[in-house]
């Protein structure tokens, strides 16, 4: 993933490094870029040599950018074990007979 270090960018205000979306070119010729500070939503490369590619000769060279390995997706949810069988109903009185106590 690409993140941008907005204070080492020159951008000012309270906002947090955010990670790369999209880079969107404008029809008069420019580009929109788009940040998220959610790393689920930034654009993944293969490596950060793919990604310093994407880089180079692109709206982000104004940009102060580093490359950070996007998370490994968290395990799977184990499934919940199936509830026990239902079990047969007891007849307490023929049980107690077959124990002598009645």
């Amino acid at each position: 993933m690409i993140m941008c270090d907005v204070r080492a960018s020159g951008i000012t205000g309270d906002v947090a490094d955010s990670y790369l979306v999209s880079v969107e070119p404008r029809p008069n010729g420019g580009a929109h870029v788009l940040w998220t500070d959610e790393p689920d939503q930034a654009m993944v490369f293969d490596d950060a040599a793919a990604a310093a590619e994407f880089c180079r000769d692109s709206p982000l060279e104004m940009f102060v950018v580093s490359f950070v390995p996007a998370a490994s997706p968290p395990p799977p949810v184990p499934r919940p074990a199936p509830p026990p069988p239902p079990a047969e109903p007891i007849d307490l009185a023929a049980e107690l007979r077959a124990m002598g106590l009645m």
